[in-house]
């Protein structure tokens, strides 16, 4: 596909966007000078509710050492071109970086891509996964089956191995060199707007010298419209924040790339971090699926594809989130209990997702602990396509299930398991695993008494039974474990003796794990609504097919 048909696609995405929203299309644009940060907060501030702020070509990349703010207003903010994570090897030829005839074997795509997406004598860069320094770059000589030559005319870095991920060139390339000395700022840093839901397109983010910085931050408004982030390339590194961080339960990420380097020492991809003191979301009923009927109820990250990465995410207090149709490359996701957070999250839905893992027997395979670390609400995980991660480096199971406050000295209710009279004695704690809000009435068995049922502690809601459900995925059952804190870390609870997750997490009463599907569940409807050029993505484990825009309909206001 070549770069003026993906701009004109892109441009039809706005338009088809503004129309499904209900929102008039509007015709002014304010192009910002250049891609230095304050030529475009100049054109954010010039630009009104609705427009459109165009950030020019700069393949070279510019350095930013501070962000842009988007407050107040709602706009539409696109770049010339991201550039994409389009596919990835079979994980063990071994290639050396060199100029000249390259052959590479392409194992898959990501969510939007296919065969179709690569044309010969577009330039596309082919670089190690989890060290983005070592790459290739030239021109496609042809692609037959899996099978892509290349003529290499660039390089940079060395060596010799395995695992390569293949891309194609970006032109607005935004060098994160943005120092901050605590999280929640970033590059763009967007608060939602009442009335127009605020675009962000068309750009990559490169990892740069910045410290604790993050890409883009979403910011919660009180009546705010879904802030949304699509056709984008974030890289993270071990200095940097979060690729995106989110203070907020609702928006829409979807067609980005994201990649870490090295790999698992960098932080979330996408970080859910919204206020302590908010606790609305555990005191109301779940908007999960279906019973989303504004489709802003969550934040939803769809067709999204995950390089390298030992938590894609971390979903922390009082989280609502869809995590579908994404491709996880090595990469897995986690989640917050209160404990060394005070509420946790609420919930997730991880479900139609593929999940790629490349094990080896020399020492080289990512350490890949988990698919999902789930630490505290509830959720369900279905319909995903998941590789065992077993090999002969090491095995690991594909959802670890912990309540680390039984052991744990931290959070609200720290040691909460300490001394039982018997094993899971104080079953339930706050919060925990397989909690929710159903009945409104919860129930605590609260340690320093034995006694005294509540449905409150000091922070929030307790929760009631909302179990975890598993099912339909490639594996039945999915291989899931309880685990313990332990007594080696440095918050450990000591003294005493503590009571164990598996007497606290029961399959089949808090948690369900084969073909038992969550009665009355049904996924909210995909594409999401504001994803106007969603991918057609399946849940079979096939390569997703290549993205389409939808056809519109117009109503006449």
């Amino acid at each position: 596909m070549t770069r003026i048909t993906r701009m004109t696609i892109l441009l039809l995405c706005v338009f088809l966007w503004s129309a499904f929203s209900g929102t008039e299309a509007k015709a002014n644009t304010q192009t910002a000078a250049s891609c230095n940060p304050s030529d475009v907060q100049t054109a954010i501030n010039a630009a009104s509710e609705g427009d459109t702020v165009l950030i020019p070509a700069c393949p070279a990349g510019v350095s930013w050492t501070s962000g842009v703010t988007i407050s107040g207003k709602g706009i539409i903010v696109q770049g010339a071109g991201p550039g994409r994570i389009i596919a990835y090897d079979n994980g063990t030829e071994v290639l050396t970086v060199g100029t000249g005839t390259l052959t590479v074997n392409i194992a898959g795509y990501s969510p939007g891509f296919s065969a179709s997406s690569i044309t010969t004598g577009e330039t596309l860069r082919v670089f190690e996964n989890n060290a983005r320094a070592n790459y290739m770059q030239g021109t496609v000589t042809s692609l037959s089956g899996s099978t892509l030559t290349m003529n290499i005319t660039s390089t940079g870095g060395s060596g010799s191995t395995h695992r390569w991920l293949i891309a194609t060139v970006p032109s607005t390339v935004l060098i994160n060199n943005y120092s901050i000395s605590s999280e929640g700022s970033g590059l763009f840093n967007v608060t939602e707007d009442t009335s127009f839901h605020t675009n962000i397109s068309g750009i990559k983010i490169a990892q740069g010298t910045g410290s604790i910085s993050s890409g883009v931050v979403f910011n919660y408004a009180s009546g705010g419209q879904a802030i949304l982030l699509h056709d984008c390339w974030i890289e993270s590194s071990t200095n940097d924040g979060f690729s995106v961080y989110s203070t907020t339960n609702r928006g829409v990420i979807w067609n980005c790339s994201f990649d870490s380097s090295p790999w698992a020492a960098a932080n979330e991809a996408v970080s859910f971090r919204l206020a302590q003191s908010s606790t609305s979301s555990w005191t109301t009923p779940a908007t999960w699926g279906a019973a989303d009927t504004t489709g802003q109820g969550n934040m939803y990250v769809e067709t999204n594809d995950f390089h390298a990465f030992l938590d894609t995410a971390d979903f922390d207090d009082s989280a609502r989130g869809v995590w579908r149709y994404n491709l996880m490359d090595n990469s897995g996701v986690s989640t917050h209990g209160p404990d060394s957070s005070l509420v946790g999250m609420r919930y997730f839905e991880f479900y139609n997702n593929i999940g790629v893992f490349n094990g080896y027997g020399d020492g080289t395979t990512f350490a890949l602990d988990w698919w999902i670390y789930w630490r505290g609400g509830t959720g369900v995980v279905f319909n995903n396509t998941l590789a065992a991660i077993s090999s002969q480096d090491y095995t690991s199971p594909d959802v670890v299930l912990i309540v680390q406050n039984l052991q744990r000295n931290s959070g609200p209710d720290p040691c909460w398991g300490a001394n039982p009279p018997s094993a899971g004695y104080y079953y339930p704690s706050p919060r925990q695993l397989g909690m929710g809000y159903v009945t409104g009435k919860g129930t605590a068995n609260y340690p320093h008494d034995g006694v005294t049922n509540s449905p409150t502690d000091s922070i929030t809601y307790v929760g009631d039974s909302e179990p975890i459900y598993v099912w339909g995925n490639n594996r039945l059952p999915l291989n899931v474990v309880t685990r313990d804190f332990g007594s080696g870390n440095s918050t450990s609870c000591s003294g005493a003796t503590y009571d164990s997750t598996a007497n606290y997490v029961v399959l089949n009463r808090d948690y369900f794990n084969g073909s038992t599907a969550k009665p009355g569940y049904t996924p909210y409807t995909y594409p999401h609504p504001l994803a106007q050029c969603g991918s057609t993505a399946t849940a079979t484990g096939s390569t997703p097919a290549a993205p389409t825009c939808l056809q519109a309909t117009v109503v006449a206001q």
